[in-house]
């Protein structure tokens, strides 16, 4: 991009963002408050997403007047400038509004008394570092950046999946210590979990889409990308004919690709009945549902998995460059990680012949990490809503 294009975007954004938006802002808030309107401004996706499908449908059931607004755009360019607009003018009334990852344009104004803002963030636990928590890393923004247009500032309530993970959360915002907004009350998307028909129809799906697992084990690869996310790749280390050659009689390999990584899995043709890229016929929730093993890397899967109290395999053969890229939150070692930790494929199919996990070691990280996760976040999200309290 040249230097007169860039200069011309940034003095857009910052007319708009310090301008604009406020005064829009401003101008729509005088209307009078409709406290039954909520607004779900999708960011993530042009559908509605996990944790919002659930809250939208309860409470839609409760009378209330839930509305969807897609910021989500991979076009590039300048054109989400006017689609924050949209989308300020909408908010100046409403009751609530929740999103589901950071937007800026949260904090561009100060939202009006009466309205609640709910951070349902995309993710469990406390894992990769972001926000505030990586102004060091070349992954991350510059702190001066962050703190011009800030994203995190109008929060009325973020709910996490456990106590565990507030302290993460508050720094990657930016918050002081005293700020309450960050709750341990639950991530609404895990409910799906705690529900029998549920599991029922995972398996159904599973043995539709891969008929070769209804009599042998599951084993899911699901790591994380590598690389931007408009350049997304998966890492290809996996020496999948090794593991045909120990393990397909018993098992089946299934490969669930990040969302943001396009290209399907490379798996060669004698091994495609043993190695399946299951990405696009089965959502990741049917997946956790079905796996006996879960082989993974640095994903926040691994806080959802372990409410199965099944086997981990971190198969992490890039991590000196990743912790320098991202960080994490917690060591990654034994003293956070629920499963062995392996960095070749020698090691990987050792790990696997072993298979047995400790049940008290991933029972701790999972109370650890998803105590508040019970099968009932939705509904205490949905009473937060209908409250007339602002604080939680």
């Amino acid at each position: 991009m040249s230097g007169l294009k860039q200069a011309v975007r940034n003095t857009a954004k910052i007319i708009m963002f310090k301008g604009v938006y406020p005064l829009c802002y401003k101008v729509s808030s005088l209307r009078p408050l409709r406290k039954n309107k909520v607004i779900f401004a999708e960011i993530r996706s042009g559908t509605l997403t996990d944790s919002f499908r659930y809250i939208y449908e309860e409470i839609k059931t409760r009378g209330l007047d839930p509305q969807v607004y897609y910021v989500h755009n991979n076009k590039g360019g300048m054109g989400y400038l006017l689609r924050y607009l949209k989308l300020t003018w909408l908010m100046g009334n409403v009751g609530c509004v929740l999103l589901n990852d950071t937007c800026n344009l949260f904090g561009a104004f100060k939202f009006r008394k009466g309205t609640k803002v709910i951070q349902t963030w995309h993710s469990c636990g406390a894992f990769k570092k972001w926000g505030e928590s990586i102004t060091d890393l070349s992954f991350g923004e510059s702190l001066e950046e962050l703190r011009k247009f800030p994203a995190h500032t109008s929060y009325t309530l973020c709910t996490v999946s456990s106590k565990e993970c507030i302290w993460a959360f508050k720094e990657a915002f930016g918050f002081d210590l005293d700020n309450n907004s960050v709750q341990a009350i639950g991530v609404s998307r895990t409910d799906f979990f705690f529900k029998e028909e549920n599991r029922v129809k995972a398996f159904e799906n599973l043995y539709k889409n891969c008929p070769n697992a209804q009599y042998k084990k599951v084993l899911l690869y699901a790591p994380t990308y590598r690389g931007d996310a408009d350049k997304a790749y998966i890492p290809e280390k996996l020496d999948i004919k090794a593991l045909k050659e120990n393990f397909g009689s018993e098992w089946v390999l299934l490969v669930k690709r990040h969302g943001f990584v396009k290209k399907e899995w490379d798996i060669p043709e004698d091994c495609q009945d043993f190695a399946f890229d299951i990405t696009e016929h089965m959502p990741i929730e049917d997946l956790l549902f079905t796996a006996d093993m879960c082989i993974t890397d640095y994903s926040s899967l691994i806080f959802e998995y372990s409410l199965f109290e099944r086997p981990m395999i971190f198969y992490a053969f890039d991590l000196d460059q990743f912790y320098d890229y991202r960080g994490f939150y917690y060591p990654y070692d034994y003293s956070f990680l629920p499963g062995p930790i392996v960095k070749t494929n020698e090691e990987l199919i050792n790990a696997i012949k072993q298979g047995k996990a400790d049940p008290t070691v991933i029972s701790d990280f999972r109370e650890r990490f998803m105590g508040a996760c019970d099968g009932r976040s939705t509904e205490r999200i949905a009473d937060y809503i209908m409250s007339q309290n602002s604080e939680y």
